[in-house]
C-alpha cells in the first residue's frame, strides 16, 4: 500500500515538473516583452525589436520616446521551475 502511494505521488510531481518547464520554453510574446520592459525601465515602450534567444535568456531592443535599451529577460526550464510559473522582470540597459 505505501509503495503504491509513493509511486502516486512522484508521477504527480514528475508530471507537474514537465508541466511548468514546458510552459516557459515557448517564446514570450511582444506584449509580454513590453510589458516587463516598461515596469523595468519605468516610460512607455514604443517598439520591440531585434529578439532573441538562447537557453536561458531572451533578448531584446525596447524604445521609448527617449531611446533605445537592450534588454534581457530570463526564460527557459530553470527559470519555469524557480519562479513557479510567476515569471521575472527584464534587465534593460540604456543603449
Amino acid at each position: 500500500m505505501k509503495l503504491s502511494y509513493t509511486v502516486t505521488a512522484l508521477t504527480v510531481l514528475a508530471t507537474l515538473v514537465v508541466g511548468l518547464t514546458g510552459c516557459q520554453v515557448i517564446k514570450p510574446t511582444e506584449n509580454d516583452l513590453k510589458s516587463r520592459a516598461q515596469n523595468t525601465i519605468g516610460k512607455p515602450i514604443t517598439n520591440i525589436s531585434n529578439v532573441r534567444s538562447d537557453f536561458n535568456t531572451t533578448y531584446f531592443t525596447a524604445k521609448t520616446s527617449t531611446g533605445e535599451y537592450a534588454c534581457e529577460l530570463p526564460s527557459g526550464p530553470g527559470v519555469a521551475l524557480g519562479s513557479m510559473g510567476m515569471g521575472l522582470g527584464a534587465q534593460c540597459t540604456k543603449q
